[in-house]
């Protein structure tokens, strides 16, 4: 009996988790979507340096407010989601729940330090750009086409990749063995494909396939995700 009230509170927590990260998760969707083009940026800006680090050194601190409330989303998810889903799902599938578990952790903890990265790392590289003198403009450049390549390949490649493998699994888990609804685990298997497509455009240089075409739903599928599945946690945490 302890051990079932054991479990019973760590799913409700779970619950509570994945309803606020997926509420959180609208804070960063208004930057990305709404005030970053306001600001005069896009999905690609960052793609030209030139054009980017001016822009940066004025308007810096909207970029690094979202990518602070890109860490604070996927923090609230790593605090209680990947575990509660494993305890969901381990008497039914214990090993795809641990499979799954090992993924949504290792994926939220990159998208983590991708973003701590940038929020860090950006501002300062496009104030020293505007102050340095040409040749030093040219290096600050090469630091800053580092520091962009290796932050996508955490966040846009490696993070998202393991964030659909997480969703996917847990989803086809949930399918198979009845651990979850079959409405949630089939939008879990489209949420987890569209994270899939985010990380695969990012890759192959394919537009439709990136965040500029499918993969941009991805930002609006896994908070749904989120929500309905904190939703069935709280009705399982009664």
């Amino acid at each position: 009996m302890p051990d079932m009230k054991d479990k019973d509170t760590l799913i409700r927590w779970g619950s509570v988790c994945a309803i606020v990260s997926g509420v959180v998760f609208l804070v960063p969707l208004v930057f990305y979507f709404y005030l970053l083009p306001m600001a005069g940026s896009s999905a690609t800006h960052a793609q030209d340096p030139f054009s980017f680090l001016p822009w940066m050194a004025v308007h810096g601190g909207v970029r690094v407010a979202l990518w602070w409330s890109v860490c604070l989303a996927f923090l609230i998810v790593l605090f209680g989601v990947p575990f509660a889903l494993r305890r969901k799902l381990e008497i039914l599938t214990p090993t795809a729940a641990q499979i799954a578990e090992l993924a949504g952790i290792l994926g939220t903890s990159t998208i983590i330090l991708a973003s701590l990265l940038l929020a860090a790392g950006e501002l300062p590289l496009a104030q020293a750009y505007v102050k340095a003198n040409e040749e030093a403009r040219l290096a600050i450049v090469a630091i800053y086409e580092w520091q962009r390549l290796t932050t996508a390949i955490l966040f846009d490649v490696f993070g998202f990749f393991l964030l659909s493998m997480w969703i996917f699994v847990s989803s086809v888990a949930g399918l198979r063995s009845g651990g979850l609804p079959k409405g949630i685990s089939w939008f879990g298997v489209v949420a987890a494909l569209l994270s899939f497509s985010f990380a695969t455009g990012y890759i192959t240089k394919i537009v439709w396939l990136g965040e500029s075409g499918l993969g941009a739903l991805a930002f609006l599928a896994v908070p749904a995700w989120l929500i309905w599945l904190g939703a069935i946690f709280w009705k399982t945490g009664e």
